[in-house]
């Protein structure tokens, strides 16, 4: 879809995947919840099939109004709900973004479809037709340009209904649907872009000596993949996460490389952190091969890096991560604790791990690349 600036085109008209349609019914409370991210907001060109279907129900001779409803009201009642972290008139500073078309059809007072009928075969009776304005809304749901979700929605008007109410019933009926879809969380946007089915197509130990798995998260962000966290039934402090992500570079680069980039940014973050915190970093064991051998040829071979951070106010703090491939994936392992002790959970835990194949996503995005 074009995306047209709302504020742009408030300024004209001052001057001067398709889904079938759903007719919202009133909603007196909406359920409670929020999407931790801000949404842009764009006016956008009506689908075909919005025409088609504003034209069908419309009776008058005067085609379909376009933008019977302001786009500043759709920012102003979206940003009153709280629904987003913000919400941002057009602008590509966020990852989702909400495309909305707007058009009015005039219909029967009576019965819109056998009105259209009589008029199409001149037998509309005596007397002028009494019609009422139906606004049709098509809202989609775009993730970094990608559609991920499309819907329209019919209003009828109402005696006393105002521009302000209709728009707060159109994104409350769109606000309803999103949260039955699950359209703002991660594994729908897992789904929907046909990233890898971590859930499903993933294997991980539920524990690695006396670690044990807590809990999987996807991240927001389907090229950051999922992470999965181990704690210790006694230390608190000691942590295992274990991320498996798709690898972004290309292919044909060379595994090291690749392996030693990743760490380099996981030791650049790690520096960011420590001066956030008036911490002195100090790197234990520089990136450097590490190899598992589970028996079998050629075993796993990766990277390895050990920091620790500290300050004369605070205890020490270790930190040991590890990186490797497997098919397309960068799997990653973090420990709180120093290698004499991360090595051998390293080496118990990569032969347990099954990382999903390459998924839709990725495969078309690496042929695009190669074009």
């Amino acid at each position: 879809m074009k995306k047209v600036s709302i504020l742009l085109l408030l300024s004209i008209l001052m001057q001067g995947c398709q889904q079938a349609p759903h007719e919202q019914q009133k909603v007196d409370k909406t359920p409670s919840y929020h999407v931790g991210a801000p949404i842009a907001l764009f006016a956008t060109y009506p689908s075909q099939a919005m025409k088609d279907l504003c034209d069908e129900k419309n009776v008058s001779e005067e085609p379909c109004k376009e933008d019977p409803l302001s786009g500043n009201l759709f920012v102003e009642q979206l940003t009153q709900s709280g629904w987003f972290d913000k919400v941002l008139p057009a602008t590509n500073a966020a990852d989702y973004e909400l495309l909305i078309a707007t058009l009015s059809a005039q219909v029967s007072n009576d019965n819109p479809v056998t009105q259209a009928q009589a008029q199409k075969t001149g037998n509309e009776g005596k007397g002028k037709v009494s019609t009422k304005p139906l606004y049709l809304t098509e809202l989609t749901v775009q993730w970094r340009g990608i559609e991920i979700a499309s819907r329209i929605f019919e209003t009828p008007y109402k005696p006393n209904g105002t521009d302000k109410m209709y728009v707060q019933n159109i994104l409350q009926a769109w606000w309803l649907r999103a949260i039955g879809k699950k359209i703002f969380s991660a594994e729908y946007l897992f789904d929907a872009l046909g990233a890898s089915d971590y859930k499903n197509d993933m294997t991980l130990p539920k524990q690695i000596q006396q670690f044990v798995l807590l809990d999987t998260q996807l991240y927001p962000d389907p090229f950051k993949g999922v992470i999965s966290r181990y704690i210790h039934p006694v230390f608190e402090g000691a942590l295992l996460d274990i991320t498996v992500a798709p690898i972004l570079t290309p292919l044909t680069d060379p595994k090291e490389k690749r392996l030693v980039a990743a760490l380099q940014n996981n030791l650049n973050e790690a520096t960011r952190m420590a001066q956030a915190q008036s911490l002195t970093l100090t790197i234990d064991a520089p990136i450097a091969p590490f190899t598992v051998d589970n028996g079998v040829f050629p075993g796993y071979s990766g990277y390895r890096i050990a920091v620790r951070a500290e300050s004369e106010s605070t205890e020490t703090i270790y930190a040991t991560t590890y990186a490797f491939e497997m098919k397309d994936k960068l799997v990653t392992l973090s420990t709180t604790f120093p290698p004499r002790i991360a090595d051998a959970l390293i080496k118990e835990a990569l032969p347990q791990i099954v990382v999903p194949d390459p998924s839709p996503l990725m495969q078309t995005l690496r042929k695009l690349a190669q074009q």
